[in-house]
């Protein structure tokens, strides 16, 4: 038996957050009702949350400030319809950073939470950055 044909998500897969902050914006909930829709809609998915800083505070700051942000992330979803047994949280802190720059844009895309979906099939996410935001 063939296995099934990959599901395409067109979702984006970061939710991004201000400068030492771990809520979660207007835009960036905007992001995460599409994900839970997405999750809603696939029942067979689960996801990681994966919390990332920007590598501007001290290592422990960072992975502290990666996991509040990852938390949030799973909280404002669980307050969105999905299940918590479907979600689990990681910070890498400042360990890995989207991009190698220094300037705010750079610093912008390392402040996130990454959404990495997961099921027995192959399934393929496009990502979309709809909510950096990058400090003053």
């Amino acid at each position: 038996m063939l296995p099934p044909e990959p599901i395409v998500l067109k979702v984006p897969k970061n939710v991004h957050f201000a400068l030492d902050k771990d809520f979660i914006s207007k835009r960036s909930g905007a992001v995460l009702d599409r994900i839970a829709q997405v999750l809603k809609d696939n029942p067979n998915l689960v996801i990681e949350l994966q919390g990332h800083t920007d590598p501007r505070a001290s290592d422990a700051y960072n992975l502290d400030l990666g996991k509040r942000r990852a938390a949030n992330t799973r909280k404002y979803l669980i307050k969105a319809g999905v299940d918590p047994a479907r979600m689990t949280i990681r910070s890498f802190g400042e360990s890995k950073r989207a991009t190698q720059g220094n300037k705010k844009l750079d610093y912008a895309r390392d402040r996130r939470v990454e959404v990495l979906f997961k099921d027995i099939r192959d399934i393929e996410v496009i990502v979309q950055e709809d909510d950096l935001q990058i400090e003053e």
